[in-house]
């Protein structure tokens, strides 16, 4: 017969046992939590890196680019039981049980610092126009996209408003991006992206075609005049209903809609605009002045605001923040104007060419 201690120690040895194959499978339960960690750390990283990037630029300092190239989680759990017995016939030994385990989290991230000349020279050239059309086309406002990454149509400047590449707006530019956002709420006019046919995916991207179409079928009579006026300041045919888009500052006729699109390097000098520099810094000319903006109904409403302030803003009312220059700058998060503009340059940046691509180092993971 074995004593009531006896039985206790036999049941606290079962129970270990049990419980450690329970738990040994851990994989799987890993991966709910794990998989949201990770890809909400990348996502506040990501967000950081790109309001630090335009905090930087209204201060001279150049924007760096780093990349979440690999995330590999390891895990290790050992866990073991024992129970030693003396002889069970007699003595006044007591077994003795023990349970020992470890537990291990060894994540390996890898990085890419995007740099080369082929990266340096996708920062500096022009974003296609297919790009911007095809995040039109995607549902994104056209007068949030056209006020920021396009410098011109058809001859109309929008205006730049850091000093250090001041330009003068034309207020056709406000008013026809407004009327064009306008006939877009009442699909009255549609930016089409056309893929070319029987070509690889490569050739495709090169050769895609943007197209501006006007509907012509149940018009009412307020957007007719719409889209008369802006056929008018674009300097477009009043009989056309597609319009080819080109990349070029005049068009080449008036069945042709000609765009300057500003580079990922001139997006984020044009959002650094919204950067709230302190007083200070501006006077000792440690950042870069703001020139006015378009004021009434030449305004357009797009815009990034970056707020700034010596401490830290409660994480209550923070979309994102980041430390630069012992200040404190951030996006409040009731804003969404200025978070939509913030996803947009993030959207936007992915569009640039890496150059060759740096393979991350190959991991072996061995049980």
């Amino acid at each position: 017969m074995l004593s009531t201690i006896d039985i206790s120690f036999l049941a606290v040895f079962l129970t270990a046992t049990a419980t450690s194959g329970c738990v040994m499978r851990v994989g799987p339960k890993t991966i709910r939590g794990d998989r949201f960690d990770y890809a909400g750390a990348i996502s506040v990283s990501w967000k950081t890196q790109t309001l630090l990037n335009l905090v930087k630029v209204r201060y001279a300092d150049q924007p760096v680019f780093l990349d979440v190239a690999q995330v590999v989680a390891s895990y290790t759990l050992e866990a073991s039981a024992g129970l030693n017995t003396p002889d069970w016939s007699g003595g006044t030994y007591f077994p003795v049980a023990s349970v020992n385990g470890r537990w291990s989290e060894n994540p390996t991230i890898t990085y890419n610092p995007l740099t080369g000349e082929k990266f340096t020279r996708s920062l500096l050239a022009p974003v296609s126009p297919v790009s911007i059309f095809q995040l039109v086309q995607a549902g994104w406002p056209l007068d949030s996209i056209f006020m920021i990454a396009v410098k011109s149509i058809n001859g109309l400047h929008a205006a730049s408003h850091l000093e250090i590449i001041k330009q003068e707006a034309d207020s056709r530019f406000y008013r026809v991006v407004r009327l064009m956002r306008e006939l877009q709420l009442t699909n009255e006019i549609s930016l089409r992206v056309i893929p070319p046919k029987g070509k690889s995916d490569d050739e495709s991207a090169k050769s895609e075609r943007a197209v501006l179409q006007f509907n012509r079928r149940n018009l009412n009579e307020a957007d007719v005049v719409k889209a008369r006026e802006v056929r008018t300041l674009l300097g477009l045919s009043q009989e056309g209903n597609q319009f080819e888009i080109a990349f070029g500052a005049v068009q080449a006729s008036d069945k042709e809609l000609a765009m300057l699109t500003r580079s990922i390097v001139e997006i984020i000098g044009e959002a650094s605009s919204g950067v709230d520099v302190p007083v200070n810094d501006l006077k000792e000319g440690r950042a870069f002045a703001v020139t006015d903006v378009p004021t009434g109904n030449q305004a357009p409403s797009f815009g990034i605001k970056v707020h700034s302030s010596n401490s830290k803003p409660s994480e209550h009312d923070v979309y994102i923040a980041a430390q630069y220059h012992n200040h404190w700058f951030w996006i409040d998060d009731r804003d969404l104007l200025s978070k939509r503009g913030l996803t947009f340059i993030m959207l936007v940046s992915t569009l640039v060419e890496p150059g060759a691509s740096i393979a991350p180092p190959v991991l072996t993971i061995s049980k």
